[in-house]
């Protein structure tokens, strides 16, 4: 995934996006369409949010990398942009955690 995700931050005058209203969903989506460049749109707009102060490349994977873990085991609903630069933020800083799996619901023994 993480390939597709970088490969799709080569549009460079593209149309801009909502970081804030755009989801985990619309970005599989973009992902997997021949055409669709708001993944990468939404990439480059985040990286200007987060400014985390690496090249143009590191930057556009870290935040890549951020949107990753923010949508991970979401559903499509979720909007991950804050998510997203808090990641990327404790990312290039070294202090980024992999988030741990939810803990699995008690079974009831009635």
């Amino acid at each position: 995934m993480l390939v597709l995700t970088l490969g799709a931050c080569g549009s460079g005058g593209g149309k801009s996006v909502d970081t804030a209203n755009y989801t985990c969903g619309q970005f599989k989506k973009s992902l997997a369409t021949k055409g669709d460049n708001s993944s990468g749109n939404f990439i480059n707009e985040l990286r200007k949010q987060a400014n985390l102060g690496g090249t143009e490349t590191q930057e556009r994977r870290t935040i890549s990398l951020g949107i990753i873990f923010a949508c991970r085991g979401k559903p499509d609903s979720t909007k991950p942009a804050k998510q997203a630069v808090v990641y990327s933020k404790q990312i290039a800083a070294g202090k980024f955690k992999l988030p741990g799996k939810p803990p699995a619901k008690k079974k009831s023994n009635k």
